[in-house]
């Protein structure tokens, strides 16, 4: 082969993003829903001829990251990990469904607060560790409620406390923390296990929150989430956001190499 023709087939070669040669695929912490997902993806990924690797991540903030510096073809994630990308033009495509999740505020036993307009400048909110998709949902609440179309509320005034939300009941008890925001299941096992220790379920509303749109809709439906306590007579309602999650390219992969994005496709159904 001609040198000039052969370098050149070099340089393509070394330009091609990590995930060329591998599949890397973006979950989060272990043990928990977005692994068991993708390690599903996986196994099918893999039964039709692909390398694959499923690499753990605090949480959605993180796994975009990696799906937008191409340390991942594919990852799963809330909607507003795509949302927060999208705003540093790293546009990712929908390819598959998850299921939802729900953000959930809640108060430790005594606390005379019970809701989100009820936390103020002097208020410390637990809101897991950075990277994770409960420290982006606070991160972006609170920068819709600054922003030009809020109405800078006190709540968002409040500090994060970045640290793992199975420490929330030891560190209410030190004053460490006056409230735990929460994204997962109504089943999640923390939450439930402060519920029957006296926690309360808050109410998590503000109409900036309600009204910032994206893709056609709301960033974050609000509904009456119900939760039933195991040993509880009466079941919990109050207001929360609809957090869905998402399995995610990166836009350009279907130009890019059509048979790969098909197998990706199929496989997260």
């Amino acid at each position: 082969m001609h040198k000039f023709a052969m370098a050149a087939l070099i340089t393509a070669a070394t330009a091609l993003p990590t995930w060329a040669q591998e599949v890397n695929i973006a979950v989060g912490q272990p043990g928990r829903g977005y692994e068991a997902r993708g390690l599903e993806i996986a196994q099918r990924l893999e039964q039709r001829g692909h390398a694959v690797s499923v690499v753990n991540y605090e949480g959605s903030d993180a796994i975009s990251l990696a799906v937008c510096g191409d340390r991942a073809l594919l990852g799963i994630m809330q909607i507003d990990a795509i949302y927060a990308r999208a705003q540093e033009n790293c546009d990712l495509k929908t390819i598959g469904t998850y299921g939802n999740e729900y953000a959930f505020l809640l108060f430790p036993p005594d606390a005379r607060a019970n809701e989100l307009s009820d936390l103020d400048a002097d208020s410390k909110i637990l809101v897991d560790t950075i990277g994770s998709g409960t420290e982006l949902f606070w991160r972006t609440i609170v920068s819709i409620e600054t922003g030009d179309q809020g109405n800078k509320s006190r709540w968002a005034q409040a500090t994060p406390v970045y640290d793992l939300t199975i420490l929330a009941d030891t560190m209410a008890q030190t004053g460490d923390v006056d409230a735990l925001l929460v994204v997962g299941i109504p089943t999640n096992d923390e939450v439930l296990g402060l519920l029957d220790k006296g926690w309360s379920l808050g109410e998590l509303y503000d109409k900036d929150i309600n009204d910032m749109q994206y893709r056609g809709g709301s960033l974050y439906n609000r509904e009456k989430v119900e939760i039933k306590v195991p040993g509880k007579w009466r079941t919990l309602r109050n207001d929360a956001y609809v957090v869905p999650s998402f399995i995610v390219v990166k836009e350009g992969l279907q130009a890019a190499d059509r048979k790969l994005y098909g197998d990706v496709v199929a496989s997260s159904q």
